[in-house]
């Protein structure tokens, strides 16, 4: 299937509160990959012209329409903005199930932040090169870092200690998962190879090995809707192969085959699953026959950087600094909601979790949402 171009999309200046709130023309444009981009303003009190249609919805939401193509957009303007690693950039943000506390990679470092306020609670020290992902455990007292010096730690959030480090991985560690509320860890590296950790003996039990160069992500799959004692892996890699591993004997399952490297993944369905790639497409694919994608949908060119799928509901992240929800059960790309406040810089993370999404960026801030 050739890749499915979205007709419009709509981008928002990204401090629009702020120019409401001062009696300010905000620009908004209405996007096509194949169409000249059509720009205009708006305000407070509606549109400038005749182009769009804006209604404001709440404090922090605004419905924006663009006439000719009837695409409408709800931009949200987050609750809070926190500079939490102020001399280096949030690659890795994590948010406990119930959102009150969060954790970022900060450089070696990893903070445990409290989520409403972005006050720093503990810093965790010990790996001695970039933490590049970070894992609460269900129990939201533990937590899993994944660093470029091959380590895999697992700390207490409660005190601070890391009472076990995982060896065993020949280059950076790229994605973290859990089997059964923590029973058992996979990490996934740059060395090509998926890790099964035992926490309790701290031994690799199993190492699956796609053969499709770098594993950029890793995932296990719907582990609360699949019976019996094996569970499935599913792995985004830069030679653009999705693959689906049997963890229990490594066996490969399903896997499909991008046109360009895939830099992440998701489940949202006990089948169906969805990968972003280095040149903005998002792929839906059910893994009981993964030869042909369900749909391939592109908004832009800008590398899908993290996908995060909670209540019905599949956030995208992009590297022009865009996060917008999209239904890829479908095969057209519907992005009805878009979290403003980024100034177009790189998202690293996405995590939602029950209406509350959580964003880090190039900008160095980490965003909260209620939507």
């Amino acid at each position: 299937m050739e890749t499915a171009v979205r007709s419009w999309w709509l981008s928002l200046q990204h401090d629009w509160r702020d120019g409401f709130t001062h009696a300010e023309n905000v620009w908004v444009s209405a996007h096509h990959l194949n169409s000249k981009t059509c720009h205009s303003y708006i305000t407070a009190d509606g549109p400038t012209d005749r182009a769009f249609a804006a209604k404001l919805v709440s404090e922090r939401e605004v419905e924006v329409t663009h006439i000719d193509s009837n695409t409408t957009t709800r931009f949200t303007a987050p609750v809070s903005s926190h500079t939490i690693t102020p001399n280096n950039n949030p690659v890795s943000l994590d948010i406990t199930s119930s959102g009150a506390l969060g954790a970022v990679s900060d450089g070696k470092d990893v903070l445990v932040f409290e989520g409403s306020t972005g006050n720093v609670r503990r810093t965790l020290s010990g790996h001695v090169a970039d933490v590049d992902c970070v894992k609460f455990f269900p129990s939201n007292k533990v937590l899993l870092t994944g660093g470029s010096d091959m380590c895999v730690k697992i700390w207490s959030v409660e005190d601070g200690s890391c009472p076990v480090t995982l060896t065993g991985h020949k280059r950076g560690v790229t994605a973290l998962d859990m089997i059964d509320r923590g029973k058992q860890v996979v990490s996934s590296s740059l060395d090509g190879t998926i890790k099964v950790w035992v926490c309790g003996t701290q031994e690799c039990v199993s190492t699956i090995t796609p053969e499709c160069g770098t594993v950029n992500y890793t995932q296990i799959l719907n582990q609360q809707q699949q019976s019996g004692p094996d569970k499935l892996l599913l792995s985004a890699t830069e030679t653009g192969q999705l693959t689906v591993h049997s963890v229990q004997d490594s066996t490969l399952v399903s896997h499909y085959q991008h046109s360009s490297e895939l830099t992440t993944c998701s489940a949202v369905s006990p089948y169906l699953v969805v990968a972003g790639s280095c040149t903005g497409d998002i792929i839906t694919l059910d893994i009981r026959n993964c030869s042909q994608p369900v749909s391939v949908h592109r908004r832009s060119n800008y590398a899908i950087t993290s996908l995060s799928y909670n209540s019905d509901r599949l956030w995208c992240g992009q590297k022009d600094g865009e996060v917008y929800t999209v239904n890829p059960d479908t095969t057209l790309l519907h992005c009805d909601t878009t979290l403003s406040g980024g100034d177009c810089e790189a998202i690293y993370s996405v995590v939602a979790r029950s209406g509350v999404i959580s964003t880090s960026a190039r900008d160095r801030m980490v965003r909260r949402y209620e939507v």
